[in-house]
């Protein structure tokens, strides 16, 4: 259950990508947003990317490979180009959700501190995608507060809404994702998911474990496809 004092927010969905000027180009073209930064940090570990705002609280982040020998390179050839690559959430103590994960066998695959906060990287395959939990322990702060982005004249969407993932066993997945963050397990459709904030997590069948698709929020009387497929990962506009 989750408490007062213990909550956590979907900030971030990345998908990676073998073309970053392609992709971000055809989701900022097609939704109407502006142009995105850059995180400098990742060029360290061999990352391209730009985060991109969508509405007052969300990001899309796109990551490629700045060079040949780039450890993404290898998970882009296993998934065909590019696919959902990870997710952020907020928590106000990460380390509680590192003691629950351990106590399910989830695997740390990444321990750091970037910006002044503690971020921890769960396995991407203990919880279907590489799950990336930052301590922020107020619910209003995000690290890009302070990067002022041009505001976009006519978006076509302003939130995420929900992510979706993938696996060969998605009540087993749900039941891992809520006991990890100390949350509720419900279903809606038959589809098991969970609440992170205002945004879910929906766990449907697939071949293998995967981040499939992203909700977002259309803006009342604009004109978009209901669905655009970047990079492997469906977008819906709800």
């Amino acid at each position: 259950m989750t408490t007062n004092s213990e909550w956590a927010i979907i900030r971030q969905v990345v998908i990676g990508t073998d073309d970053l000027e392609r992709d971000s180009a055809t989701l900022r073209s097609t939704l109407g947003l502006a142009e995105g930064f850059a995180d400098p940090l990742l060029d360290d570990v061999g990352l391209a990317d730009e985060t991109i705002r969508v509405g007052a609280e969300a990001h899309l982040e796109f990551v490629a490979p700045l060079n040949d020998t780039a450890p993404i390179n290898g998970w882009i050839a296993k998934h065909g180009g590019g696919g959902g690559y990870a997710m952020a959430v907020q928590v106000p103590d990460v380390q509680a959700v590192v003691d629950r994960a351990h106590q399910h066998g989830v695997r740390v695959g990444l321990e750091l501190e970037a910006y002044g906060r503690r971020i921890v990287q769960f396995h991407p395959g203990d919880m279907g995608v590489l799950v990336e939990i930052d301590e922020i322990p107020n619910p209003s702060e995000w690290f890009w507060d302070d990067i002022e982005v041009v505001t976009p004249p006519a978006p076509v969407v302003d939130d995420v809404l929900a992510v979706e993932v993938q696996s060969p066993d998605p009540s087993a997945q749900a039941e891992l994702w809520a006991a990890v963050f100390g949350v509720e397990l419900d279903e809606w459709n038959d589809v098991p998911r969970i609440t992170l904030g205002t945004r879910t997590v929906n766990f449907v069948k697939g071949d293998r474990k995967m981040l499939s698709a992203v909700d977002l929020r259309r803006i009342d009387g604009t004109n978009a496809p209901d669905t655009l497929t970047i990079s492997g990962v469906l977008l819906r506009l709800r």
